[in-house]
């Protein structure tokens, strides 16, 4: 019995020492590993409309414009650090594959790869990286621009007056954010994605988008910011997993709009939005409210069909309206709650559960046609029209 307790704390003390020692040794080794290279992209039979792409395993990917002159098409600045214990001796091409790989002048393409863990290799089990990938575009060129991390924020932000065709920001793991200047034209669709993260689209005076809009992430919020856009094809905002948000002041539109979450809220904030065509707008969640709050003081031009709908949450609308040309409609419907409307009898009526501006059926009026539904929760209406 003495033997095998002597035998146990030889053995505890080996491997507490073992341990120790082990520590010790990625302590005294750790390092940091740095790698910058620079890139330039300036094609030998320019075309009007230049392609460029962007693939990062991981890392921030960041695109902007020039402020000064510059001669390349684009430039790519990158920037790696490698840190943690047992780095002394190693390279970055220990981790990624090697500079000469990165970038493909032929067809525009920039790829940087992470090599697989080696699992016997303890300098794998305590790295952490620090990479950026930063883009610079010139303002005079147009680009079809697409950037990708599967792990890391991709984010950008244009300079006024610029022109891009297709332009497309995803990553599985981030945030992804676009920033829109003034007087920017975005001739190609505009997509934004990510899995895990939130997406932003930021835009300000007369930017405009001339073909499809999406925003969309699996887990994280959705946000649109407009002031006086112009969103010709509409746009499609989707979260599976979070919050749908939409602030709109002056906007432009041509085609439906769409905002829809599984779980998560969808809210609606517009003032004086313009319709070019008759548009559908649908907004929609599983479990959450839908929140709108509309206010117009200048006329339509359009027939407007809303369908606001929840399973479990509230929809709560509030509507102003000061035209006398518009006119209005909400038919409500809940199977665990109350219709609540507020309204003035002189500017509307109501008849169970539709509430119908008094000028709704008149000659010329348009219209703003609501449906609001809901499983579990109360619909709550404040609407008042000018007729």
């Amino acid at each position: 019995m003495r033997s095998y307790i002597i035998a146990l704390i030889f053995v505890g003390a080996l491997i507490i020492g073992g341990t120790i020692g082990f520590f010790v040794t990625g302590f005294v080794t750790a390092s940091s590993i740095k790698k910058e290279s620079t890139f330039y992209y300036d094609p030998s039979s320019p075309d009007l409309i230049e392609s460029l792409d962007i693939y990062s395993d991981i890392g921030e990917v960041s695109v902007q414009y020039n402020s000064s002159n510059t001669p390349h098409y684009a430039t790519i600045d990158v920037n790696i650090e490698i840190g943690g214990l047992f780095m002394q001796g190693k390279s970055y091409t220990d981790f990624f594959t090697a500079e000469s790989n990165w970038w493909n002048p032929s067809t525009a393409e920039f790829t940087l790869k992470v090599k697989p863990d080696i699992w016997f290799d303890p300098s794998y089990w305590f790295k952490a990286y620090n990479v950026t990938i930063n883009v610079l575009l010139r303002t005079d060129i147009v680009y079809d621009l697409t950037a990708i991390s599967s792990t890391g924020a991709v984010k950008m932000t244009t300079k006024n007056g610029v022109v891009l065709n297709s332009t497309i920001l995803d990553t599985s793991t981030g945030s992804v954010a676009l920033t829109s200047s003034t007087n920017v034209e975005f001739q190609g669709i505009v997509k934004l994605h990510t899995s895990t993260g939130g997406v932003a689209l930021n835009t300000l005076e007369n930017s405009t988008f001339l073909d499809s809009l999406t925003l969309s992430t699996s887990t994280g919020s959705v946000s649109l910011t407009s002031d006086r856009t112009t969103f010709s094809k509409g746009f499609q905002l989707d979260s599976s997993t979070g919050s749908v948000e939409m602030h709109m002041n002056n906007c432009t539109v041509g085609d439906d709009l769409i905002a829809t979450t599984s779980t998560g809220s969808v809210i609606l904030v517009s003032t004086d939005m313009i319709y070019t065509n008759d548009v559908n707008m649908h907004l929609e969640t599983s479990t959450g409210s839908i929140n709108a709050n509309i206010i117009h003081n200048n006329d339509l031009n359009a027939n407007i069909t809303a369908l606001f709908k929840t399973s479990t949450g509230s929809v709560n609308v509030v509507y102003r309206d000061y035209n006398s040309t518009d006119g209005f409609r909400f038919t409500s419907s809940t199977s665990t709650g109350s219709v609540n409307y507020t309204f003035l009898t002189a500017e509307a009526e109501r008849l169970g559960d539709v509430l119908t501006s008094l000028n709704y059926n008149y000659p010329s009026v348009d219209t703003y046609t609501f449906t609001c539904t809901t499983s579990t929760g109360s619909v709550n209406v404040d609407a008042r029209s000018t007729i």
